[in-house]
């Protein structure tokens, strides 16, 4: 594999240099590459998928944390620059969908073009004032707590106290992310989109999410399906059919009427 392959911060599980489009995956609070580690095989092989993966965590365990957006995408842009010289899309679920729409703009504001899609998954648009308290500083019992009542830790991690301890600063730092973050006001994102919500998802209502309509110039479809603000797991096979849909129509310029 070439040293092209071997950027720390993409893990690309089946490497495509001739593929046609680069689809880059952002993974939610406390998530890492492995969120998507079978997008691949279920995509078609004209499209690259090269999934984030941050400081901290999996196979970059020790290296410092990055808890401001801004400081991510700083650290983002030399990173990913070798890899957006083709059309390519973005992916983020919840957190993922801020670090992506914020990369996606710098990208344009230096001049990149070559941005065919954006989705956004179970993420209320970063323009909607705060409504939910702030967590990451909390008081560690009531940092668990809050982990739990949210229901994207695994039981079995809240109950073991040594695990704890080496993944709660990875969860104060992305939940800093996106709970520190501000937004400023910029010229529209242009491209098209899809915007995902949860049927069942309470946190992130899908009134707010297609708000994300308007920081987009191009077309914006959504689509709701079954699930908790999770349901980016539970439907995970139902996504990538949605996403490997507009990807081929957008590979084949075709106009923009989609259909779930």
């Amino acid at each position: 594999m070439s040293d092209f392959y071997n950027n720390p911060w993409f893990h690309v599980r089946r490497p495509a240099p001739g593929a046609s489009l680069r689809l880059f995956c952002f993974p939610y609070a406390g998530g890492s590459a492995n969120i998507y580690a079978e997008w691949a095989q279920w995509l078609p092989a004209d499209i690259e998928v090269l999934a984030l993966q941050y400081p901290g965590r999996g196979n970059r365990f020790g290296e410092p944390l990055i808890s401001s957006c801004r400081e991510l995408v700083a650290a983002l842009m030399p990173q990913i620059r070798a890899f957006v010289g083709k059309p390519f899309a973005f992916f983020g679920h919840s957190n993922g969908g801020l670090v992506s729409f914020e990369l996606a703009r710098a990208l344009q504001r230096a001049g990149n073009t070559f941005q065919v899609h954006h989705f956004i998954s179970g993420k209320r648009a970063i323009h909607l004032p705060r409504t939910r308290r702030i967590t990451y500083n909390l008081p560690e019992e009531e940092f668990r707590q809050e982990l739990e009542s949210l229901g994207g830790t695994p039981a079995e991690l809240l109950a073991n106290r040594d695990l704890m301890d080496m993944y709660l600063p990875v969860l104060r730092a992305d939940f800093a992310v996106g709970e520190a973050y501000s937004y400023s006001e910029g010229a529209l994102l242009n491209c098209n989109a899809t915007l995902f919500g949860g049927m069942d998802d309470v946190d992130v209502p899908l009134a707010d999410v297609l708000r994300w309509s308007e920081l987009i110039q191009g077309h914006v479809d959504h689509v709701c399906l079954p699930g908790n603000h999770f349901f980016i797991n539970s439907q995970a096979r139902k996504i990538v059919e949605i996403v490997s849909n507009r990807l081929t129509q957008a590979l084949r310029g075709v106009p923009a009427h989609y259909a779930a």
